[in-house]
């Protein structure tokens, strides 16, 4: 499968990063070779990002959900929190693994099953950074889809989480 060609002003997700736009292509200096990259202008934080061209396809670069799989993240969000695992080693390795993925609905199972503990206030350090840097990278993409803000993306997705914990 050939490599998305993303364009200018194009919407993308960067599997760490979050969601952003492409601002422009750039050619940096690395080490004495020109390389163009894509400029990634994130939603949050003021992130620029750069992606080499010929990367593209490996740094896994995506465009945002579309109306289907946004469907099925809005579900994953609002479904029944998964027990986490007790032992410490065992909960981060999970959740890392579901982190690094790049798939936002695993991504939106974390945040699902870290949720409740996150509204009560009983995170660890540990965990309330993996929960926020979840919220993060959902809220970017988020942004994106529903053309929000970032801070209308974040109310919304707080919305959804506590309408569905509620109920």
């Amino acid at each position: 499968m050939a490599p998305p060609d993303f364009k200018v002003n194009d919407k993308v997700v960067h599997p760490q990063y979050g969601g952003g736009y492409i601002a422009g292509i750039e050619s940096i200096e690395v080490g004495g070779e020109k390389i163009e990259c894509l400029k990634i202008s994130c939603v949050s934080k003021g992130r620029k990002i750069f992606v080499p061209k010929g990367s593209v396809e490996l740094s896994a670069i995506r465009p945002p959900l579309n109306g289907r799989r946004f469907a099925e993240l809005k579900r994953t969000l609002t479904g029944e929190p998964e027990k986490l695992n007790r032992n410490f080693n065992r909960r981060m390795k999970a959740v890392k693994t579901k982190l690094d993925s790049g798939d936002p609905l695993q991504v939106g199972e974390v945040l699902r099953d870290l949720y409740p503990k996150w509204s009560d206030n009983s995170l660890s350090s540990s965990d309330q950074r993996i929960f926020e840097k979840c919220r993060d990278l959902l809220v970017s993409e988020l942004a994106l889809i529903k053309n929000f803000s970032y801070e209308d993306a974040l109310e919304y997705l707080e919305e959804t989480m506590s309408s569905a914990a509620a109920s």
